[in-house]
């Protein structure tokens, strides 16, 4: 059995709409890591695996050959997957992206009123939760200068509005790009 080895050393992540994505081939097989970019952590949420074929006859014949060899993804490749690289590299990437997501606090309102404002607030713990601060309830709770009690009703509340799981939902992620937007217009 032939060992896979990587095709495309160095290779990069690129911006494909809200997430970062990187692809490295491994022989036959297409490795392929997604980094959503708002998401409260900086490593990738999702990894493939996939057969790829494709090119000349001959290289068709042979990337199959190899596939049929191992028996489908070789224990070998999974071996070969340099995580900690990809993780290191979804980092870098991301602090090179320059989103607000890391780096600009979003402005939360003293008082949530708006979806907005709930959108603001689990946008800003998302963004403290992803530049590592350990307790970001109780710090943006001390920013804003209320109780501890208060923060955790309006995660409640944003949680019933379908802004919140835990992490931004897709509808949240909406409103905040909608806000951005609009800001972005305004020279905000």
């Amino acid at each position: 059995m032939s060992t896979p080895t990587p095709q495309e050393p160095g290779q990069q992540w690129r911006r494909e709409g809200a997430e970062l994505v990187w692809h490295r081939t491994y022989g036959p097989w297409l490795v392929t890591a997604h980094c959503p970019v708002a998401a409260p952590f900086t490593g990738p949420s999702e990894l493939s695996i996939r057969l790829t074929v494709g090119g000349s006859g001959e290289e068709i014949t042979r990337a199959m050959a190899e596939a049929l060899e191992t028996d489908g993804i070789p224990a070998s490749l999974l071996r070969q997957i340099p995580l900690a690289e990809i993780k290191a590299g979804a980092r870098a990437a991301l602090a090179q992206q320059g989103d607000r997501a890391m780096n600009t606090p979003y402005p939360v309102p003293a008082r949530c009123r708006t979806e907005e404002d709930y959108a603001l607030l689990v946008g800003e713990l998302t963004r403290m939760h992803a530049t590592g601060t350990t307790a970001p309830q109780g710090e943006l709770a001390a920013r804003l200068g209320i109780s501890k009690g208060t923060m955790s009703d309006r995660i409640r509340r944003a949680k019933e509005m379908g802004l919140w799981d835990g992490g931004l939902t897709e509808k949240a992620s909406a409103v905040l790009a909608a806000w951005r937007n609009h800001n972005d217009e305004e020279g905000n």
